[in-house]
């Protein structure tokens, strides 16, 4: 794409109705296969004719964004266009996933996901960094974020917990949204707008899981005894509470013969134990209850009845970051009342995923392998299809860690030496993560129909320290006395494409203007390239 310079789940409470899997594609089928089977059909039926696949520069472009979270060089970019190799794109796939910057990306990308919108949330970033350097299973990582793993991590995943606890509303709500696709946060108060089984019953019933959790210098640990859980109802009445998953079923937590006074004064003793042993020097724990709710909630969760929910969850929310649009949305309203976009293409890649043991790096190649994912994001008929026909690729805004690894890369000629080695390429790594980092001051993480705000804008367009910043790489192209050349480099530089003649012809007669100060009209031209909606977006 050119862009112009300067301008059925059924949640709980309903019957899951999903097809048969021998109705099907077969397993044998790859990812990408089954994504342009089922997408090509409803396009088919549609009587719409898809975009066409993107050109070579657009594509490069799109896959070092989505799996390195950065544009490619200039060199990266030449190499894969010019390769004949038939195999190129899924050599270049195979490649990105498997280096440093894949994992520091990626880490980022799900810590977003995790907070789920919660500024209070906490990083769990370093754990995740570790997860997906040994490829964790999906299920293996919810077992540990909840703290109901069968091992502790020195990451400490239980944070996700833990820096909830202080509100259980939310928690109940993040762990609802994030791990099984439904926000049931409406039913706190009220029935659910959109499925009316949705009681208050099934919020607190959520809640009542990390009813006995609580922190211990650090540590996510369980209380023994806890009060009966209740809620009050729009009646004003209060409402006794069961542990409840999604799909409506209760638990009973382990029947014990304490009175209520005796449960009341257990209660208290407990909590003096707690109080003394966290007073004390020692590292010693309070005795932990045999009966864990998290664990529960996990065996639960996880269970034959309900792991096509909690694989349909991810797929959905990858598809919706690849795609630019879920196969159901909002991503986290999966239910009866609001039908996936292609319901078999979500059947079948749920099924992949359970099968092949909720492998997130098999999926995520397997996202970015289809012929929908390389279409071009140009459509050059009247109007676009809807979104959800994903006839033509959507154009997104970068992330914050995109845009300023991107930068940073724009910025420094010498950042891509001769050297390959692993570790010269975790340095580059780390310095990509830092400049992304820093770009999270002033460029906003993608909402939904959200706009670039004015204050970028203008951060971007008068900030002296971007300026600066870029007068590196004009000094390093001032070199080459040939004005093409110039020209030529920085636009593949920024832009990853080489330029058009109306391009070159723009800016040569702007560097004509500036000949007496080349290197000043070589850095207001990078300048110009770098705020341009082109590189702004990932289309």
């Amino acid at each position: 794409m050119k862009i112009p310079l300067f301008i059925g789940i059924v949640v709980g409470f309903v019957l899951t109705v999903d097809l048969r899997a021998d109705e099907l594609l077969p397993s044998n089928r790859s990812i990408g296969e089954a994504i342009d089977h089922y997408v090509d059909a409803k396009l088919k039926k549609a009587k719409i004719a898809p975009a066409p696949a993107a050109a070579g520069a657009t594509l490069v472009r799109r896959l070092y964004l989505d799996l390195a979270g950065r544009i490619p060089t200039a060199m990266e970019a030449q190499t894969f266009i010019n390769s004949k190799d038939p195999q190129k794109r899924q050599k270049l796939i195979e490649d990105l996933t498997a280096s440093p910057e894949y994992l520091r990306h990626n880490a980022t990308e799900f810590d977003v996901f995790l907070r789920n919108e919660n500024p209070d949330g906490g990083s769990v970033r370093s754990y995740l960094l570790a997860a997906f350097q040994e490829n964790r299973p999906w299920d293996r990582m919810f077992r540990d974020l909840i703290g109901a793993g069968e091992k502790a991590h020195s990451a400490k995943p239980e944070q996700y917990v833990l820096k909830r606890l202080r509100d259980r509303d939310v928690l109940a709500r993040d762990v609802s949204s994030v791990f099984f696709g439904l926000n049931i946060s409406c039913a706190q108060c009220h029935r659910h707008p959109y499925i009316g089984t949705i009681t208050q019953h099934y919020f607190y019933g959520m809640r009542e899981f990390f009813a006995a959790s609580y922190d211990f210098k650090g540590n996510l640990l369980d209380r023994k005894y806890v009060k009966p859980g209740e809620f009050k109802a729009k009646s004003g009445k209060m409402q006794p509470v069961s542990l409840m998953f999604l799909d409506g079923k209760q638990i009973e937590r382990p029947k014990d013969a304490l009175t209520v006074a005796d449960l009341t004064k257990a209660i208290q003793e407990e909590s003096k134990l707690i109080e003394k042993l966290a007073k004390e020097k020692s590292k010693e724990l309070p005795d932990q209850p045999t009966f864990r709710a998290r664990v529960k909630l996990a065996e639960i969760g996880l269970s034959t009845e309900n792991r096509d929910r909690f694989a349909k969850a991810l797929v959905n929310r990858l598809w919706y970051r690849f795609y630019g649009h879920g196969l159901v949305m909002r991503v986290d309203q999966l239910h009866a009342n609001n039908a996936p976009s292609h319901p078999e293409l979500l059947d079948w890649l749920a099924r992949d995923f359970i099968e092949h043991k909720y492998d997130i790096k098999r999926l995520i190649v397997g996202l970015v392998s289809s012929n929908a994912y390389a279409r071009t994001s140009q459509w050059n008929g009247k109007s676009p299809p809807t979104p959800d026909h994903f006839a033509v690729a959507a154009i997104r805004p970068l992330t914050p860690g995109q845009w300023g690894a991107s930068f940073h890369l724009v910025a420094n000629p010498t950042l891509f030496g001769s050297d390959k080695s692993v570790t010269s390429r975790e340095k580059v790594a780390t310095a990509l993560e830092t400049a992304g980092k820093g770009a999270e001051a002033f460029i906003d993480y993608p909402r939904d129909d959200s706009p670039i705000s004015a204050s970028e804008s203008m951060r971007l367009s008068n900030d002296a320290g971007i300026q600066k910043s870029l007068v590196g790489r004009a000094a390093s192209l001032v070199k080459q006395k040939d004005r093409k050349s110039q020209i030529t480099e920085s636009v593949w530089i920024v832009l990853s494409r080489p330029p058009t003649d109306s391009e070159v012809e723009l800016f040569d007669k702007y560097l004509e203007r500036r000949k007496d100060r080349p290197e000043a009209g070589l850095h207001q031209m990078i300048w110009a390239l770098v705020n341009s909606p082109e590189f702004r977006f990932n289309h």
